[in-house]
């Protein structure tokens, strides 16, 4: 189901046609750290949440004071704004550019273990319901997955696309030298891990449909049908949902390219500048003025929480 929630006063409508970017939870949180980089430097407004049980709940203090004129609790939510004015963060939240040309979804928390496809099916229903003009996911896959033409590469970010991409976003592509995902084997525990979810769907299936045959029947072709079209897209290891999401957008026909970048777990800080980059390379979503850049506006704005994002540092007399 749709489960996005809008902000006061804020028309749905207004997703039409503009282009999506959402990050996948994936190896090094470093789709989710390009996001927080675009949310701080490009000052989008928040314009509502998603509600979905498969996504672990949390919240904490907003990075930056919202826009918003009114509190949570407004929106449906139950929750209010914290002292000073400012709000809390959720789960899964949208904003947009001020022009209308930008809509990001920034997601905070992982999927609960085993639902992330249900999460992927609630999205894609979201954005088709929305009407965005395209969508662009983040991920990151595995670096120590690597094959041989990837390690000898020397950009470490790849790309998936659909079909219904327009033929001049492939150009921009092709003129930045990127390379399309190439595909990476299996490992023997992924392959008994897909036998294993076909059985277990299988199974799920004939407890429910057992006394109709046929919708049993058919119930396994389709689980079959969803099969071959996740095998269109090449594997991302490590790269939580992001291969069934662009399959799913792909077979309905929407308009998706995923950018994927390698990485390893660790400070993924520059990770997600350099995928920030590449991003703003194609899509050009951070197009400062020559005064923005005389302010020392021009650069990525780094946000408050990556104070914190990997602890405090240790005393240095604790070294002596």
């Amino acid at each position: 189901m749709n489960s996005f929630i809008p902000s006061p006063g804020f028309d749905a409508r207004r997703f039409k046609g503009t282009t999506l970017i959402l990050p996948s939870v994936s190896i090094g949180n470093v789709p989710q750290l390009t996001t927080d980089l675009l949310l701080s430097t490009l000052k989008l407004d928040r314009v509502g949440c998603i509600e979905d049980e498969n996504v672990v709940p949390v919240l904490g203090p907003a990075d930056r004071p919202h826009s918003e004129p009114t509190t949570l609790a407004t929106a449906g939510t139950g929750i209010t704004g914290v002292s000073g004015g400012g709000l809390l963060s959720l789960a899964v939240e949208v904003f947009q550019s001020k022009d209308g040309k930008w809509t990001l979804i920034q997601q905070r928390s992982p999927t609960v273990s085993h639902r992330s496809h249900h999460y992927a099916d609630n999205l894609v229903r979201f954005i088709q319901d929305s009407e965005f003009d395209q969508v662009v996911l983040l991920a990151s896959a595995d670096g120590a997955r690597r094959i041989d033409i990837q390690l000898r590469s020397g950009n470490p970010v790849r790309y998936i696309p659909s079909p219904q991409l327009p033929g001049t976003l492939l150009e921009t592509l092709r003129g930045l030298g990127l390379q399309a995902l190439e595909n990476i084997p299996a490992t023997d525990r992924e392959v008994e891990r897909a036998r294993e979810l076909h059985v277990q769907l299988t199974e799920q299936v004939q407890d429910i449909q057992l006394d109709d045959s046929s919708l049993t029947s058919s119930s396994s072709t389709t689980t079959t049908s969803a099969q071959k079209t996740l095998e269109k897209v090449p594997r991302i290891p490590n790269g939580g949902f992001a291969r069934r999401l662009h399959s799913l957008c792909q077979e309905s026909g929407i308009a998706i390219l995923t950018v994927v970048a390698f990485a390893m777990e660790g400070d993924n800080a520059p990770d997600a500048i350099f995928l920030a980059n590449v991003l703003n390379a194609i899509l050009r979503v951070h197009n400062p003025t020559e005064q923005q850049v005389r302010d020392g506006e021009g650069e990525w704005k780094v946000p408050k929480s990556w104070d914190s994002l990997y602890g405090n540092s240790h005393h240095q007399d604790m070294y002596q």
